[in-house]
């Protein structure tokens, strides 16, 4: 089966951009993380009838390659709660940085014969050859922030550059004059890639702005191994006020650094991500940790989970989409008391999307 372009109805515009990042270099190493196919399709929806092939019994084989931090813990209870509401059986595989592991789990997932296929980040090079396998047996894919070259494969993923261009717009808007930035990202890893062409563009734009240092680790353990790094960069560079880091992780390696140099009351820092333990980090007495750009993980999963019911029951999708975000600062949090991810559900409802690939015939989940 092939997954034709096609556009139903246009979903109204939303104000939202989606993060979270693992491996998902293209193949060349960097890249945007993006199919080559075609830009985003983002107007369209599902038809309002269920379609023949929507029963009980479908099954989804979901392959990840999940990172550090509880965002893909989110991700993935979001995913498999929605395909359980709507009668999915689901096979979890996750290989969980081990790429060798992944290439293996995509065969045995695609040996069982599954009515669709989810494909959860991942180095291009292995695993755009079990895409095509897959596909050429005729099981649908969606996947999901890896750099997929099959146009027949339905890439969702967030707009990396949108979320990028969120956050470093608060980051001037908070520091009209200008500043130095101690920089936090890692090269070779899609959307991190994106989000750097974005920063890149910016000190263009922006020359009160100024690099001061770059930073950053991306291990089995991101926190710990770039507050190391953090700590000799902030010795090293006294004059930085501002932090700019592109992934969660990433940003809690800064603050254990600003923390251990003493510098947490003289920088503001703006990441990416957002989860019940950034939001405590952000609302401690003193974080220097100001704004994020994030979606709702959890409901990410859903998106994709609902896309992969919605190819396994025979709807033709587009071969590209992109999650819309949300711009989620620490005054904001502060003023609605927000602790935790269902209290930023309750003060920010429009991060649950349920109009995003939703029809009534797909049962949502809570």
């Amino acid at each position: 089966m092939s997954f034709k372009r096609v556009t139903i109805a246009a979903i109204a515009a939303m104000s939202l951009v989606l993060t979270g990042c693992s491996q998902g270099e293209s193949d060349s190493g960097g890249g945007s993380g993006s199919s080559p196919a075609a830009e985003a399709e983002n107007d369209f929806t599902l038809p309002d009838a269920a379609p023949d092939g929507f029963k009980d019994g479908l099954r989804v084989a979901m392959v990840r390659q999940s990172g550090i931090g509880d965002y893909f813990e989110q991700w993935g209870n979001g995913a498999t709660a929605q395909m359980e509401a709507a009668g999915v059986t689901v096979e979890n595989y996750d290989a969980r940085g081990d790429n060798a592991k992944q290439v293996q789990m995509l065969t045995d997932a695609i040996n069982s014969e599954p009515d669709a296929l989810i494909v959860g980040w991942g180095l291009a090079d292995s695993v755009n050859p079990k895409i095509d396998e897959a596909i050429e047996k005729g099981i649908p894919v969606v996947v999901y922030d890896a750099a997929v070259t099959n146009s027949d494969a339905l890439y969702l993923s967030q707009d990396d550059e949108a979320i990028a261009t969120l956050i470093l717009d608060e980051l001037k808007t908070q520091n009209p004059d200008g500043g130095k930035i101690g920089y936090v990202n890692v090269s070779g890893i899609a959307p991190l890639d994106s989000r750097d062409k974005v920063y890149q563009q910016f000190l263009k734009d922006n020359p009160t702005f100024s690099e001061a240092a770059k930073f950053g680790k991306y291990t089995e353990s991101v926190a710990n191994d770039t507050a190391a790094e953090a700590v000799a960069t902030f010795q090293a560079n006294p004059d930085i006020n501002i932090v700019f880091a592109a992934y969660d992780e990433l940003a809690k390696g800064a603050l254990i650094g600003l923390r251990q140099v003493g510098m947490a009351d003289k920088v503001k820092m703006y990441g990416v991500d957002i989860s019940t333990a950034d939001i405590q980090l952000m609302t401690e007495p003193g974080s220097p940790w100001v704004a994020t750009a994030a979606t709702d993980p959890a409901n990410v999963g859903k998106i994709v989970a609902r896309a992969a019911i919605a190819a396994a029951s025979g709807v033709d999708l587009p071969s590209k989409m992109t999650i819309p975000a949300a711009l989620i600062t620490q005054q904001m949090l502060l003023d609605n008391g927000v602790t935790n991810m269902d209290q930023l559900r309750a003060a920010l409802p429009d991060l649950a999307t349920p109009e995003y690939l939703g029809a009534s015939w797909i049962p949502t989940s809570a």
